[in-house]
């Protein structure tokens, strides 16, 4: 790299962002790897995993699956398909700035400001509410009570739920940086999860069921008479990942230090994280072949994280759970909006005494205490981002301390988070959050058409088969959006 193009990189990193890129070459990939070197560098899409297992698969994936059948998990298949296409696209742009992707859609007309303040509305209307943190509560509820949460326990709940919200606030500001702690928890929730759901569904679940379970994936088009339109929508919208948690994961790709993201910074844990000077704007390489080399060896980590962790731990996460709410439940059963996390210990407790009823507290205690961990950061995380690239004022303020600004945000958001929790039951929060993600994923896909084709070089571009499949993400996604809208909004 030339000495004009370090000055451009330093004064990027010192000051603001202006319409242009700074130059720079790619980080070195890591080479010869193995198992050890792959765990280091995988990371983003077992957060992700841990943010979708509990919203959609412990609770909106049963809730539809025992009152509706497993020929619906066809949703689950183009849902996690297309959203794992969508993240690689997103992903796409870090890698080759280093900014995340709503950084990128601030970049468009008609502005940062108009992009930042509606994607940060569309972020707290689906994901800033209290839902997993009080799906959490239930679990516990039910171990206090000894029984499943009905409304009368509400107090008790709610409870819990202020425990749960504060702590996971408490858990993320401890640490090196935040995604590293947020990638250890979820690496052991992923890990005592879904092998322990695995070894509980084959000593439990009929053959019968998992078959089921299986021509479920491929059932395409079967939509059952007189299903409920939100938890469709709501299991659209959250098979996978879903909305504005597919945008974080770009975020997570920034502070891994994927591709160009190496050069740019990350944001450090409050206690135990160094002060990071995170710069306000991406880099981009400069135009050589041995940047292009650099270019593909991130590029094949990408396809890893997310084929191979991310698209893969989406179709068991959603298959083992609902496999065994439905032989444990009874079919077309509505289960309950206040113990819907503790649900499955009825039909457990019948298999296994006692030691049921505690396994399922704590399967779905733990799936659903990641999952509100992941959410209660990628609110505030994508807010601090999009603040941090867009005002020069909230730079100065914080003294080039990004940390300050995060935890700043975090306080707030644990403040709005309580406040909520009065207002409405877990399953109807999350059912709603999830259709309001299926508009996200519909307009971030068109979006990062156009920022890719905007701001990457040919050479760096996807193919038109991988904007096909953004268009895809539109209309699938926007479909149901529509439907919800249509259905659910203006007949209500």
């Amino acid at each position: 790299m030339g000495e004009q193009e370090k000055k451009q990189t330093l004064e990027s990193v010192a000051g603001g962002c202006g319409p242009q890129f700074s130059v720079t070459d790619f980080p070195e990939p890591p080479r010869d790897l193995n198992a050890r070197k792959l765990f280091a560098i995988l990371g983003p899409a077992v957060i992700a995993l841990g943010g979708t297992i509990g919203g959609g698969e412990w609770l909106i994936g049963p809730a539809v699956f025992v009152k509706y059948g497993l020929a619906l998990l066809w949703v689950t298949t183009i849902s996690s398909l297309l959203q794992v296409f969508l993240n690689i696209e997103m992903a796409r742009y870090t890698l080759y700035t280093g900014e995340p992707i709503t950084v990128g859609f601030m970049r468009l007309k008609p502005g940062k400001a108009f992009w930042g303040w509606l994607f940060t509305i569309i972020g707290f209307c689906e994901r800033g509410l209290p839902g997993w943190a009080l799906g959490t509560a239930t679990a516990i509820a039910a171990f206090q009570l000894g029984v499943i949460p009905g409304k009368e326990a509400k107090s008790v709940v709610m409870f819990w739920g202020y425990i749960v919200f504060i702590s996971g606030a408490i858990l993320i500001s401890l640490g090196r940086s935040v995604e590293r702690t947020l990638e250890w928890a979820n690496w052991i929730m992923m890990f005592v999860v879904l092998v322990g759901l695995f070894l509980l569904d084959l000593y439990l679940v009929p053959g019968k069921v998992w078959l089921e379970g299986l021509k479920g994936f491929f059932s395409f088009g079967y939509i059952p008479q007189g299903v409920d339109v939100l938890l469709l929508g709501a299991l659209v919208g959250y098979s996978a990942y879903g909305g504005f948690g597919n945008n974080a994961i770009t975020n997570w790709y920034r502070d891994k230090g994927y591709g160009m993201a190496g050069k740019i910074g990350y944001i450090p844990a409050l206690i135990g994280g160094k002060t990071i000077h995170v710069s306000s704007c991406g880099m981009v390489p400069a135009q050589t072949k041995e940047n292009l080399e650099r270019w593909k060896g991130w590029w094949k980590l990408l396809n890893i994280d997310q084929w191979g962790v991310f698209y893969v731990g989406a179709m068991f996460g959603m298959f083992l759970p609902g496999i065994l709410y439905v032989a444990m439940l009874p079919p077309g059963q509505t289960l309950p909006a206040w113990g819907i996390a503790a649900s499955s210990a009825s039909g457990l407790i019948q298999h296994l005494g006692r030691f049921g009823w505690f396994l399922a507290l704590f399967f779905g205690f733990w799936i659903m205490y990641s999952t509100s961990l992941s959410n209660v950061d990628l609110v505030v995380r994508q807010s601090t981002d999009m603040l941090w690239f867009g005002s020069e004022g909230v730079r100065n303020f914080a003294k080039n301390n990004i940390k300050k600004i995060y935890y700043t945000l975090l306080a707030a958001f644990v403040i709005w988070g309580i406040l909520y929790m009065n207002i409405t039951v877990p399953l109807i929060v999350l059912a709603i959050s999830a259709n309001i993600a299926n508009f996200t994923m519909a307009l971030s896909a068109i979006l990062t058409i156009i920022v890719n084709r905007k701001f990457l070089p040919k050479e760096y571009r996807g193919s038109i088969f991988r904007e096909i499949m953004l268009v895809a993400n539109l209309i699938f996604f926007g479909f149901f959006f529509g439907v919800f809208l249509v259905l659910k909004v203006f007949k209500s």
